[in-house]
This record gives structure tokens, sequence and C-alpha cells, in this order.
């Protein structure tokens, strides 16, 4: 039986686009973005941050917010932050009216809110939508919280023991059940 020898990985693209420019695919994805944001307030951790920006290129999100954090090691993205617009602010005075004021619906991702699992984003599929996340030890700012008091509060249901998921694990979860009931009202 012959061999098949295995093509080498160019970029971290899917197959079909190994061969085209960088510049390119870089193009091509633009108009792949969902309009869906992550925001990411005193977050700890390089790989946390760089993790959550790898997360949203693979998903197809169009912008991650970095606010209060200026530098991180972008290693651990593997050329995420060249699918996805990354935005790092010192900070914001007013998240809730900054974020509304561009059209995007903000979500506060929190211990005490409404559980995921049982939330209907189907009033918010039509604009873009921010989830907010905070810091694994200490969470959301009580300022960004105060700020944020009419955005809806979401939380992961947890069973365990530990207080926190990782936030860039955390993260994945909301957009993925968020992506996934977008996806079933109306086929991305």
């Amino acid at each position: 039986m012959e061999e098949c020898p295995l093509k080498p990985i160019k970029y971290n693209v899917h197959t079909i686009f190994q061969d085209k420019p960088i510049e390119d695919v870089k193009e091509i994805s633009k108009h792949f973005r969902l309009p869906i944001h992550l925001v990411l307030c005193n977050v700890d951790g390089n790989m946390n941050i760089a993790m959550c920006v790898r997360t949203c290129a693979v998903l197809g999100i169009s912008d991650v917010w970095i606010i209060g954090r200026r530098a991180y090691d972008a290693r651990p993205e593997v050329g995420g932050r060249h699918y996805v617009n990354v935005h790092k602010l010192d900070k914001i005075e007013e998240p809730y009216e900054f974020f509304m004021s561009k059209g995007i619906q903000p979500f506060l991702i929190e211990q005490g809110g409404s559980s995921l699992e049982e939330f209907s984003f189907k009033p918010y599929l039509k604009a873009p939508v921010c989830f907010i996340m905070g810091c694994e030890s200490t969470g959301i700012s009580p300022e960004w919280e105060k700020n944020l008091v009419k955005a809806p509060r979401l939380s992961i249901s947890q069973y365990g023991m530990i207080r926190s998921l990782n936030v860039s694990v955390a993260a994945s979860i909301i957009l993925y059940e968020y992506i996934k009931q977008l996806k079933k009202s109306s086929p991305i």
C-alpha cells in the first residue's frame, strides 16, 4: 500500500486556504466575522487573553476589547489576532453608554446572573452584542457592574467546588452558546 505523505501546514487556517497568500486569507476572514464582541476587563494572565483572542478567531468573532492591560504575550494566539479586531484601551468611563452608542448590546458574564443554559438570546440576535468578562479572582469591577446594571447578567452553572472557570474557557462556552442560538434562528 502506498503511503500518503502529509502536507505541512503553512498557516493556522483551514486547509482550503493554505495555498493562498496570508494577506488574502486575512481579507477573506473579514467577510465571515460575526457581529459579536468579547470584552476582557482587567483580566490577569497572558494565556487567558491570548487564548480568548484565538477562540474568537476560531469562532469568527469580530472584535476583542482588552481593557486595562496594554501588553500581553501573543504567542498562544497562534496568529488569531490576524482574523479578529483587537482593541486595547486603558479604561472606558461609561461602558454601558460606550457600547450602546456603537449599537452593541452588552452582557455581563458574572456569578449570580441568569443561567446560560436557560437563557434565550432570541431578543438580542438581530444586533451586535458584547460579552463582558472580568478577572477570575475578583470578577468585573464594582464601577462597571454599577454602570452596566441595565445589561443582562449571565452565569455558567457550576456544580463543583472551584469558584470560577478559567476566563478563556468561560468565554468559549458563552460564545459557543450564543452562536448556537444564532445559528438556530437563521443559518450563518
